[in-house]
């Protein structure tokens, strides 16, 4: 006999999943921030970028005049620089269309919708709204391939002491035969690191998406999906809502480290040949004809890393600079206020990399009282610390030249052992570029360049559109269900349909809980999730009206078709459910979204349909004292049994 009160736990659910769905249908509060550059223009060019805006929200954004924007008219004041906008079902994909098409007012990164009290007490003020991914709210995808040849110059870079070395031991006819295999054999040890297999490439290519799934989460991007492309070495990376495809690029392919290099000794005879040339050409007036100028054309007109490497390789070739050295730029800031950050003067260092960025961690950027700039301090790891310990303590005197990709921002000269672990860099950073540094120490760099093979944007106006299909298949799909039900098994049917509703609620709030990103596939597994919870039910009456037509009272034929059905209905799921976790494990993108939504379905189909279904049956027949319980449809005539 079932009671009364264990209504009070599918009610405690349902409660629960309302409220976690309350802030996908409360009044909502969005911020639309306008660019402060915007302020600094004219009036005619303001009011025209604020009147295409209003002409848009009218014309598409609020046709239907379903909300409140403020201002009405005209840009914000300088002090707020926000449009306020009220209303209910703001979504992601609505944000994203208004964030696209008004990019040279709006700053994209900071529109956001304010946190409903639910999603602070809750989420501490995340969002608890449904996510939408990339085929729904529009976005960029694109396609990042690994330069493994690049990557390979690196290696050689790391090795090169000990390849020099090896070579001058196979050189040297001095050496004992015994001493010559050994280094021939170390040699051919590390020349096999430079030899990139497949299965090596997709290590470095997991690495590199390690790293880019950390730089995109700082980002506060909405559901970045990172996937490895075997067959073309490369790194694919979907974006919902991103709308600034040149910042993201930015820190998507940004793959600069940080290094110490110890610079030549002193008297510095390889880097006075430069200075010496620079020196002549300076007193003849030719400030134009010297390398550093020429240098800095280069880096003012953004010809690229490639053209940088080329130049300075042509000039170790130039002035015949040994293959254990390698030229770098010092870059530093001019003294005038705000000067920008270029190469003033060349340093040789040595080719070999002597603590790299895999040595640090912990970084965190602050401000130095006593130059006046920002700096960099960072924790080393164990076998680090050890290493530079051994590096300072055997190089005193020497400069220590810290590399930041590509620019040595500063050289140092070694007074004494550094032991402890704990270092910092001090360069003429500003404080953007201090946090830049101390990201790249954090996160890391990435082991592999990246260059972009694809680049495809989505318009929000599409994922609007697959939305309103989306929910007119799921709401179509829902009430054909019900009426069915209801026309072949009455109140049967009934009970179904109420256990259907109950189970896509509580299913809609385990997704919004979990962060999951709806996609068009996530659409496919709602309606399936209600097509096999009907199925259930459906298996559960069928067994039911087999036992009345036995002759059983209605209380036993409940019970009995109930028990019946139970282990068919779970036989049935629970295979589902293992080819769902195989496609959730072994599955991506659309695949993996439609797996989770079935598989969690099925969770919710289990509980709506053999314990509500069951309860609410029961409690009909046990407490309210329903006496006849006709399962068959109203066209086949009536079927009663009369409660016993």
């Amino acid at each position: 006999m079932r009671s009364y009160s264990l209504l009070l736990f599918p009610a405690l659910i349902i409660a629960v999943s309302f409220t976690i769905l309350y802030p996908n249908f409360a009044e909502r509060t969005l911020n639309i921030s306008v660019q402060p550059e915007v302020y600094n223009l004219d009036a005619e060019s303001q009011n025209k970028l604020a009147s295409e805006f209003f002409e848009r929200w009218k014309s598409d954004y609020n046709a239907s005049s379903k909300w409140t924007i403020e201002p009405n008219s005209g840009l914000p004041p300088k002090e707020s620089s926000v449009y306020k906008v009220n209303g209910r079902f703001i979504t992601s994909a609505k944000i994203n269309q208004i964030s696209q098409e008004n990019q040279g007012l709006v700053v994209e990164s900071k529109n956001k919708l304010e946190a409903t009290w639910i999603e602070e007490l809750i989420r501490g003020g995340k969002s608890l709204s449904i996510k939408l991914g990339l085929d729904l709210q529009g976005g960029m995808r694109v396609v990042l391939k690994g330069d493994f040849d690049d990557y390979s110059k690196k290696l050689r870079d790391i090795f090169s002491k000990e390849i020099a070395e090896q070579k001058a031991i196979l050189a040297d006819p001095s050496k004992k035969e015994e001493d010559k295999k050994k280094a021939a054999d170390k040699l051919a040890e590390i020349e096999s690191n430079f030899e990139l297999s497949p299965m090596r490439k997709i290590v470095e290519l997991e690495k590199a998406k390690m790293i880019i799934d950390n730089r995109l989460t700082s980002q506060n991007l909405t559901e970045p999906q990172v996937r490895i492309q075997k067959e073309q070495d490369a790194i694919e990376v979907s974006l919902p809502g991103v709308t600034n495809s040149t910042a993201i690029l930015e820190v998507l392919q940004n793959t600069e480290t940080v290094e110490y290099r110890i610079e030549e000794p002193s008297p510095f005879v390889l880097r006075s040949r430069l200075d010496d040339n620079e020196r002549k050409l300076m007193d003849l007036n030719q400030r134009e004809e010297t390398d550093i100028f020429k240098f800095q054309e280069i880096v003012k007109n953004k010809m690229g890393k490639k053209i940088q490497d080329q130049f300075l390789e042509s000039l170790e070739k130039k002035y015949s600079i040994p293959p254990e050295y390698k030229i770098f730029a010092l870059w530093k800031r001019g003294t005038a206020a705000k000067s920008a950050l270029l190469p003033r003067s060349f340093v040789v260092l040595e080719r070999k990399i002597s603590l790299s960025g895999n040595d640090m961690t912990n970084a965190q950027p602050s401000f130095n009282s006593n130059s006046y700039g920002w700096m960099v301090s960072f924790t080393l790891t164990p076998n680090g610390a050890e290493k530079f310990f051994d590096l300072t303590s055997e190089n005193r005197g020497r400069n220590l030249a810290i590399v930041w990709g590509d620019k040595v921002v500063s050289n140092p000269v070694i007074n004494d052992p550094i032991a402890g672990g704990r270092a910092e860099i001090s360069g003429s950073f500003t404080q953007e570029e201090a946090i830049r540094l101390a990201n790249v120490i954090s996160e890391g760099a990435l082991p592999i360049p990246l260059s972009v093979l694809e680049m495809r944007f989505i318009g929000p106006t599409l994922g609007i559109e697959s939305i309103e299909v989306g929910i007119r298949a799921v709401v179509i799909g829902f009430f054909l269900v019900m009426i069915y039900m209801i026309l072949y098994y009455r109140l049967g049917g009934l009970i179904a349909d109420i256990s259907l509703l109950v189970n896509v609620i509580i299913l809609a709030a385990l997704l919004s809980l979990m962060d999951f990103t709806l996609t068009l596939p996530g659409f496919a597994g709602l309606i399936l999730t209600m097509g096999m919870a009907v199925d259930a039910n459906v298996l559960i009456y069928e067994r039911i009206r087999e036992e009345i037509d036995a002759g059983r009272p209605l209380t036993i034929a409940v019970t009995q078709g109930f028990e019946n059905a139970f282990w068919t209905i779970m036989d049935a799921n629970v295979t589902t459910l293992i080819a769902g976790i195989l496609m959730i494990r072994l599955g991506n993108g659309p695949i993996k979204g439609f797996a989770i939504t079935l598989c969690w379905g099925i969770v919710t189909t289990l509980f709506t349909s053999l314990f509500l279904s069951r309860l609410f049956v029961e409690l009909l027949v046990n407490r309210v004292g329903i006496k006849h319980l006709n399962l068959r449809p109203f066209f086949f005539g009536k079927k009663e049994t009369t409660h016993v």
